[in-house]
């Protein structure tokens, strides 16, 4: 249900062409969604990405960005979101490895819904998240 959202959301984000699917819950490989964004023209260059989702209250440590960072296959970009944090060497790996991956925290996560205007004072819309779990 979460991994709907998250989909729904990148969606909405307008500034950036792209295309996203969530997979299906089993033989997923590993991965919530896939798809690709493509720079805008004059380079018009599409990246291909695999994301993973994560409805947690603990920090996102090293073992899971290191599992999607290993899943990933070449040329491909990773996105990460979670509800919660990334532990500080999780984020230090991602920094010091350069590896192609963007991580989202959960108040990352609340920024998007505001400045989509995806939530009201405390919840999200229940219209867009409505829609948004039936697809």
């Amino acid at each position: 249900v979460f991994e709907a959202v998250i989909v729904a959301l990148f969606r909405e984000m307008k500034t950036v062409e792209h295309s996203i699917t969530a997979t299906r819950y089993v033989n997923d490989s590993g991965f919530d969604f896939f798809g690709s964004f493509t720079m805008p023209l004059p380079v018009g260059y599409e990246v291909p990405l695999r994301g993973e989702v994560k409805r947690w209250k603990q920090g996102v440590g090293v073992g899971e960005v290191s599992r999607l960072v290993a899943r990933l296959r070449r040329g491909e970009y990773g996105i990460f979101v979670t509800t919660s944090y990334y532990t500080r060497q999780a984020q230090e790996e991602v920094l010091e490895d350069a590896y192609p991956v963007k991580l989202f925290g959960g108040g990352e996560l609340i920024r998007f819904f505001r400045e989509l205007k995806l939530i009201t004072v405390d919840h999200l819309r229940e219209d867009w998240l409505a829609a948004a779990l039936n697809g």
